[in-house]
């Protein structure tokens, strides 16, 4: 059979045969991944615990500064939508710290914080008092193969306080 200029197939139409065959081979496709398709597990959650959270002790036991620091993750990652009004809430994770003051007889509880993420690894979070204002920054360290917890602070002082402005470096194992 001769192909001219107004065939099907010199136009690039398929000819009857060739459509069956596609309409065959798809079919045969189709059930083929049909009989292979696998229900997804459940969702499961996105967040891992971090390193830095945990129940940490200062290295230091007759330090002056922070004897203890509780550090906790809160996970956010899901993201909840309000169909009526188009509000979204959640989808951002953050930490929270609870540091413990060299007090006597017993260590002082400051209270949690939530905190900001801040570069290099360190979060920050804030400590107003009538007298003072302590920020108070910490993030996780490797050394010889353990991890630390950094903390550091700056205790600033009101005027009428009197007492001399400072800071503080310590270091915590969980």
């Amino acid at each position: 059979m001769a192909i001219d200029a107004h065939s099907p197939v010199r136009r690039g139409r398929p000819t009857r045969l060739v459509a069956t065959l596609l309409a065959a081979t798809l079919l045969t496709l189709g059930l083929s991944v049909t009989a292979n398709v696998v229900t997804a597990a459940p969702a499961q959650a996105l967040c891992v615990t971090p390193a830095m959270e945990g129940d940490w002790h200062n290295i230091d036991p007759a330090t002056r500064s922070i004897v203890r620091t509780q550090v906790q993750f809160v996970c956010n990652d899901v993201i909840i939508c309000d169909a009526d009004t188009g509000i979204c809430t959640g989808g951002t994770s953050f930490y929270r710290i609870r540091p413990w003051g060299s007090c006597s007889p017993t260590a002082c509880d400051w209270g949690w914080r939530d905190t900001v993420r801040m570069s290099d690894g360190w979060v920050k979070a804030t400590y107003v008092y009538s007298y003072k204002t302590v920020d108070v920054w910490a993030r996780t360290e490797a050394w010889y193969g353990s991890t630390y917890l950094r903390v550091w602070t700056s205790t600033d002082y009101t005027a009428a306080d009197g007492r001399a402005d400072y800071t503080s470096n310590d270091w915590f194992l969980n």
